[in-house]
């Protein structure tokens, strides 16, 4: 591997930068590699310049960084959150294996932009390292290790080990990447699934994963959160609304969905379909996947809801999905996650065939591997200074 060395690569330009901007980006030449400059950027009524910027051998070994990192610039006194909304726009202009999304650097105008950041990021813990500057930091500080100790200020300030909650994004996430293609694949072939598991395994953070890749080619989820009051107090047939509600589109598209009236419990199936159908057209015509999670939270004997727990409604609520399922191939599939399958488990309900009895192939969440364990605690250990 060729060894990197500080400079700047013989194809940047820096005339479109402003005299400021081009002396930052020759402070980080003394340190790291430029090898790109960006033109300017116009996000949501601001203008910013980027560049990149590729570490050599010290930052690789320190920071177990090796992809190119970009600089963002903003040249406004005040800063604002929606400025870190640069290092996505740039990252997706160049390819997943160029640009390190694990960090950016952000140069600022805001003389307060160190304690801004660590504030803001306080709240997120899940996004990546922004590493702030102030401009006269970098023009003014003459000190050779204020860059390599202001990354290590912001890398080593957060336990990356301490997450409680489900991982929303693909940047912390880990070893579950064969059990997502293995469910969006029966997605695709228009086959259900079931996903089980002891609760703080990860099924949660399994389930963003699974719709981030669903909508990376452009596909389209909905998620409903069973042990959420608002739908399982709700009877089956209103349940099928709240459902349609949870469709993430704009509200041109919600207006055209039919009002609650319309979901009698003679008519809910009939509404159902067609309000699912016109989302299907809305979308593309992609086959749309309905996230289930606490599925125990509508599973007669177990629910709280004493209509679901005693009554019929889960048999009606199956039944209606079932009959959609088998009349249309391509219009949706549904994916169940909890940590009880007695829902798929139970030949009868009341006395009434359950409509999903044996009708959906489930699996439990494995644990970790040693490899996968090994891969996760190297990693966020060096983003951490730590070694194992």
């Amino acid at each position: 591997m060729t060894k990197i060395t500080p400079g700047i690569h013989n194809n940047v330009e820096l005339f479109h930068y402003s005299e400021d901007q081009e002396r930052v980006i020759r402070r980080f030449a003394t340190e790291w590699f430029i090898t790109h400059s960006g033109k300017s950027i116009s996000l949501a009524n601001s203008n910013y310049h980027y560049s990149l910027m590729k570490p050599t051998e010290n930052y690789q070994e320190l920071f177990n960084l090796e992809r190119e990192i970009i600089i963002g610039f903003s040249d406004y006194p005040l800063f604002q959150p929606r400025v870190l909304d640069l290092f996505d726009y740039v990252a997706n202009k160049f390819s997943d294996l160029r640009i390190e999304k694990v960090c950016a650097v952000l140069i600022s105008k805001d003389k307060e932009i160190s304690t801004k950041i660590r504030d803001l990021l306080k709240n997120d813990a899940e996004y990546q390292v922004v590493v702030p500057f102030h401009y006269e930091e970098l023009i003014e500080n003459n000190d050779p290790y204020f860059i390599r100790n202001r990354f290590r200020e912001f890398f080593y300030s957060r336990d990356l080990f301490a997450f409680q909650a489900a991982l929303k994004k693909e940047l912390y996430f880990f070893g579950r990447s064969d059990l997502i293609h293995q469910i969006v694949n029966r997605h695709r072939s228009g086959e259900n699934s079931g996903l089980f598991g002891l609760r703080k395994t990860g099924k949660t953070s399994v389930i963003y994963g699974i719709r981030r890749a669903i909508e990376s080619t452009n596909g389209y989820s909905i998620f409903v959160d069973c042990q959420s009051p608002a739908f399982h107090q709700k009877p089956w047939n209103k349940a099928l609304k709240y459902v349609i509600d949870q469709a993430e589109v704009d509200d041109a598209v919600k207006r055209v969905f039919q009002p609650i009236e319309s979901y009698s419990p003679e008519q809910a199936t009939e509404t159902f379909e067609k309000d699912l159908l016109e989302l299907y057209e809305k979308c593309g015509r992609k086959r749309i996947l309905l996230v289930f999670d606490e599925i125990e939270q509508i599973t007669p004997s177990i629910s709280p809801s004493a209509h679901w727990r005693e009554g019929s409604d889960f048999v009606f609520f199956w039944q209606s999905l079932r009959s959609l399922f088998q009349k249309h191939d391509n219009l949706f599939t549904y994916l169940l996650v909890g940590t009880n399958p007695k829902c798929v488990e139970v030949p009868l309900i009341n006395g009434v065939d359950n409509p999903i009895f044996n009708q959906i192939p489930h699996e439990y969440i494995p644990p970790f591997d040693v490899p996968q364990t090994r891969e996760m605690v190297r990693k966020l250990g060096k983003f951490m200074g730590l070694k194992f």
